[in-house]
This record gives C-alpha cells, sequence and structure tokens, in this order.
C-alpha cells in the first residue's frame, strides 16, 4: 500500500517523545474557537475580567443584576474570551538547506528541517490549534495559512514531501513579506541556516517580533559547517550561487571557525535584542531531543 505524502517526515520516536507536552504561547493570540490559549478580546467563558456600564444593544444576561442593587445603575460583566493558538512555521528550503556530509550517514539539512516542521505541525495539530507552513528561498514558494483539521494537516505534509532544496536566499525580505500577510498573532518558526547578511537576517525576524508574533528561531547547519573537519584539498561549491573555489582546509580551518563564530553570534544576539527565542541545532543531534529540550523550555518559562 503506497505511504501517505509527507507521512516520511512523521518518525515515531520524535512523536513519542513529545506526546506529553504541548506547544503554549507566551504572547496573547487571538482566534475564533474555544481552546485553551487567551485572547485580548473579550467574550464569553469563565474567567471574570471586570465591570462596564451597561450601553444599549448589550446582552441582558450579561448584567450583572447584584452591582444593580449596589448601586441602582446597571453595569455588564466581562469575561476573557480563549481561543485557538497559530503557529507557522517557515522553512528555508534554499539551495544551501540542500548540504548534506561528506558521508551521508544522517540527515541532510532539508531533510532535518522538514521532519522537525512535521514533528510541530502535528503536535500544534493533536491539540486542536491551527499549523501553517510558509516555504521560501529569495520569495515564498507556498504559503499555507494556520487552519484547523486533519485534511489541512495532511495538506502541510504533502508540501514537505514535495519540497527539494534550491536558489538562492533572502532571508530579511521574505520576513518582512510574511510578517505583513499575517492578521493574527501566534508563534512563529523560523527554520533557516540563516545564510546571508546576519543584520538584514535579524531586520526580518524584528518585524515579525514587533507585529505582537511569537519568535523562534530553529538556526539549523549541519555538523561539518559547525566543526569544519576537512583535511584534504578539496574544491568548495556555493550551493545557492554555484560558485567554486579550491581551498586547503587545515590552513583555512582556524579563520573559518572564526568567522562562522561571530556570524553565529550576531545571529544569537540579534534574536535576543528582538524578542525572538534562538535554538541552534546541529544535524547531529537527535530531532526528538532538539524538540522535546525546547518544548520543556517553553513548559517551563511559562509557569
Amino acid at each position: 500500500m503506497p505511504e501517505s505524502p509527507g507521512i516520511r517526515f512523521l518518525d515515531p520516536a520524535v512523536l513519542r517523545s513529545i506526546a506529553s507536552l504541548e506547544l503554549k504561547a507566551r504572547l496573547l493570540v487571538e482566534g475564533l474557537y474555544a481552546s485553551r490559549h487567551r485572547c485580548p478580546f473579550y467574550g464569553y467563558s469563565v474567567e471574570f475580567v471586570d465591570h462596564r456600564e451597561y450601553t444599549p444593544g448589550d446582552e441582558p444576561r450579561t448584567i450583572d443584576w447584584k452591582m444593580l442593587a449596589r448601586t441602582e445603575r446597571y453595569f455588564v460583566k466581562r469575561f476573557e474570551m480563549e481561543s485557538n493558538m497559530n503557529v507557522l512555521c517557515l522553512l528555508d528550503a534554499s539551495g544551501s538547506m540542500g548540504y548534506r556530509g561528506q558521508y551521508g550517514t544522517r540527515l541532510g539539512k532539508l531533510e532535518y528541517a522538514c521532519t522537525l516542521a512535521a514533528a510541530l505541525c502535528y503536535l500544534v495539530y493533536r491539540q486542536q490549534d491551527s499549523p501553517g507552513l510558509v516555504t521560501f528561498d529569495t520569495a515564498i514558494r507556498d504559503f499555507v495559512p494556520s487552519r484547523q483539521g486533519q485534511r489541512h494537516l495532511f495538506t502541510i505534509l504533502a508540501r514537505l514531501d514535495a519540497l527539494a532544496a534550491g536558489g538562492e536566499t533572502r532571508l530579511g525580505n521574505v520576513f518582512r513579506t510574511v510578517a505583513q500577510r499575517l492578521t493574527r498573532r501566534g508563534i512563529v518558526v523560523l527554520i533557516s541556516d540563516g545564510y546571508g547578511d546576519p543584520d538584514e537576517v535579524i531586520d526580518g525576524v524584528r518585524h515579525l517580533a514587533v507585529r505582537g508574533h511569537d519568535v523562534a528561531f530553529f538556526h539549523l547547519l549541519d555538523s561539518e559547517e559547525v566543526t569544519f573537519p576537512f583535511q584534504a584539498l578539496a574544491s568548495f561549491q556555493d550551493l545557492e550561487t554555484g560558485v567554486q573555489r579550491m581551498s586547503d582546509p587545515l590552513r583555512q580551518r582556524k579563520a573559518y571557525l572564526e568567522r562562522f563564530g561571530r556570524f553565529r553570534e550576531a545571529i544569537q544576539s540579534g534574536c535576543d535584542a528582538c524578542g525572538a527565542e534562538y535554538r541552534f541545532v546541529d544535524t547531529a543531534g537527535p530531532i526528538e531531543r532538539v524538540l522535546r529540550e525546547y518544548l520543556l523550555y517553553r513548559r517551563k518559562r511559562g509557569r
């Protein structure tokens, strides 16, 4: 029997590791359906907020009759409305995300990112919230708005299944475009290697954060990009532009690691400055551990 599109990214080990956890927003979110997340709008729920004076047109059932008896004035009760939560995964599908280690013994960056995004979307769906997906390179490829339902989840998984790395990337432009298109606040999970001008990348992240979104940046890199273990003289190719250069990695290793350290620090400090959550992810680490540690951190912070 043929496998449904995208199911290959739902790793049972990952799903088991997060079975008892939920992703919760630390900021107020907006919504239409009763779930478990607070919303800045007033409506009907069990949690009382305050009173306001009655005005013509208000529902009579909201009148507080005890207040009328005490003050001889009409007041209505206001309650805090709850909503579902939107969680949008922004997944970088540029050429650099197609990198796979020289020995091919672990997932490539794009496969790792797709598995991480699939697990997050499944978790959000299971807790009756609304997952969404955006894939991009220099521009948006797919924009699947956040919605509820199993059919919608399978739509996301099918898009992940069909995804291929290619092209250059413009993270800042894409993030600004997404920020303009989102009409509701929620959680935005960025999964990217962050390659490009760090200032431009952070400017895009800032556009999302200042609009009230709870932003998490999963800075995903292959283990070989982190440690630069190469020893033999080799030709290195830019997977986005196709440019090749011959280099002696033993002579270049120190300079590379210093530049890489500055690059990573710039991304992390920029995320911290604009209130976005930064998580460094090495493809050598198990996805279930990466995801579980992040969710446990959010739950602990929520307390």
